[in-house]
């Protein structure tokens, strides 16, 4: 049986590899490198050129950061999970994106979006463990 102290490094380097994730997709859209900017666009028009894209690189970029450092937890993951439904907007505004030729066949950006179910879940796993442990809130492990 697993000690309490292996389940708690699970769930701090579950909270540090979402983080990773966050921050690498952020910062490519910083770098004006958007390898999503047909999903983004299709969900949220706004958010795919220019300032909207700064503002969705920037914010993921901080939940990462946030995410790794382990600061500001019950915000950064609130903005996360938030985030992470906002992506699911594409199923309904462009199912043609999502699905070929149809439901439940997903395309390859189908398979990206419907990925964030996990992401969700581990930060709601995260969030919680957390929350119950607060002396996990303290420090990156």
């Amino acid at each position: 049986m697993y000690s309490e102290k292996v389940f708690e490094h699970s769930v701090a380097l579950s909270r540090i590899a979402i983080g990773i994730i966050f921050f690498w997709f952020g910062a490519l859209k910083l770098a004006g490198f958007n390898p999503v900017y047909d999903i983004v666009y299709a969900s949220f028009p706004m958010l795919a050129d220019g300032i909207g894209n700064i503002f969705l690189g920037g914010l993921e970029t901080l939940i990462g950061l946030a995410l790794i450092c382990n600061i500001f937890p019950k915000t950064t993951h609130a903005v996360l999970i938030l985030h992470l439904l906002g992506t699911f907007g594409v199923f309904v505004t462009a199912p043609e994106i999502m699905f070929d030729p149809g439901f439940p066949m997903l395309t390859l950006a189908g398979e990206f979006v419907i990925k964030n179910l996990s992401l969700a879940m581990g930060g709601i796993v995260v969030i919680l463990y957390e929350v119950r442990h607060p002396r996990l809130s303290k420090g990156w492990l």
